[in-house]
């Protein structure tokens, strides 16, 4: 969330772009404009948004992501794209595959990725953090699940990876 936060404060090319949070601090962001609360968990358990999530929301949640998904994380992309076009047999070895996974993360000099942005990170026990984390308890959980599923897949893949090898 805070990502998003900083993200549209900048995204001209978006639909719900908003100069108007350019000057406004995380805290009030997160007590007064921010109207997202276990998204996640929510979307996953067939919940609206403006319904309350639950624990039965949250087991929902997590036995779909573990018995259903290839998960992928933000801060290992690369890997995560890697890991979805292997399983999609996509390669990403072909010349096509290299100019695609070059033109996403390939980081020369002054290029800067089109939907990225810079921000200070928060940290737990900063007041958005806690204000959020209070608000998001089941998403947190959710993703602390997905991280040591994004772990236990590397076999998998790896697996996925050694096929696409024997099959070249």
């Amino acid at each position: 969330l805070v990502s998003k936060f900083y993200y549209l404060q900048v995204a001209t090319w978006e639909n719900t772009y908003r100069p108007e949070w350019k000057d406004m601090d995380i805290l009030e962001w997160v007590q007064n404009h921010n109207a997202d609360n276990n998204h996640m968990v929510k979307k996953l358990a067939g919940k609206g948004q403006t319904e309350p999530a639950d624990e039965t929301d949250l087991k929902r949640a997590k036995r779909t992501v573990w018995q259903r998904m290839i998960v992928g994380v933000t801060e290992e992309m690369e890997e995560s794209i890697h890991r979805f076009n292997i399983v999609a047999g996509i390669s990403d070895t072909s010349v096509r595959g290299r100019v695609c996974m070059k033109q996403f993360f390939a980081r020369s000099g002054k290029e800067k990725r089109r939907n990225s942005v810079s921000y200070s990170k928060i940290e737990k026990g900063h007041p958005a953090w806690d204000y959020l984390a209070e608000r998001n308890q089941f998403d947190i959980e959710l993703y602390e699940l997905v991280l040591k599923l994004f772990k236990k897949q590397k076999g998998l893949i790896d697996s996925y990876r050694t096929l696409e090898t024997w099959s070249s």
